[in-house]
């Protein structure tokens, strides 16, 4: 998303980031009620629970990433890439991943995560566990990048926590049928 709301981009947009201008994320929403500087209200359909909710003719795409998903029992960090760089305002359902075509839009809607327990860890993480959740954590997430650069091609995002002074590594999953187990979000992981 863009830091300024689109303030910088687009000249009719004076209402910036501070009020919800130039919100994206690869869930494509059409509730969004100012994409790209322009009222999304053509076609709006109010929703008939909320008299400030709705959707409109266009969505609001980008790159997500999910760095902690979690409760006491159960984590996960999940990265949900699209084939464009910036927010994108989509037009069509088509684009959009709308309705019958969530697998055809520009961003991956499910993305691709790292779940200790749902990948057959399940002693790892919450209270009493590895991890114990019943006690503070420190919770670092890594992006790894091809040539060890911070502006290089990302390849790999890595998960470590930090309780009671020691360091623990993100467990290598236990999936039955798999044929390789994984620890970190790679693209090798994301097509297996």
């Amino acid at each position: 998303m863009q830091e300024d709301g689109g303030m910088g981009e687009y000249s009719g947009n004076q209402a910036g980031a501070q009020y919800g201008t130039g919100y994206c994320d690869a869930q494509c929403p059409r509730d969004i009620k100012f994409i790209g500087g322009e009222a999304n209200s053509v076609g709006w359909n109010p929703s008939p629970n909320d008299p400030n909710a709705g959707s409109g003719q266009w969505g609001a795409c980008c790159a997500e990433m999910d760095i902690w998903e979690a409760n006491s029992i159960s984590e996960a960090f999940t990265a949900h890439p699209c084939n464009l760089d910036g927010p994108k305002k989509c037009t069509s359902d088509q684009e959009c991943g709308s309705f019958n075509n969530r697998y055809n839009g520009v961003c991956d809607k499910d993305g691709c995560d790292l779940n200790p327990y749902r990948t057959g860890v399940t002693d790892f993480y919450g209270p009493g566990k590895t991890v114990d959740t019943t006690q503070p954590i420190q919770v670092v997430t890594q992006f790894i990048t091809k040539d060890g650069t911070d502006t290089g091609d990302l390849s790999e995002i890595r998960r470590i926590f930090v309780q009671n002074g020691k360091v623990f590594q993100h467990p290598t999953s236990n999936v039955s049928g798999v044929d390789k187990q994984y620890d970190s979000i790679t693209d090798e992981m994301c097509a297996a």
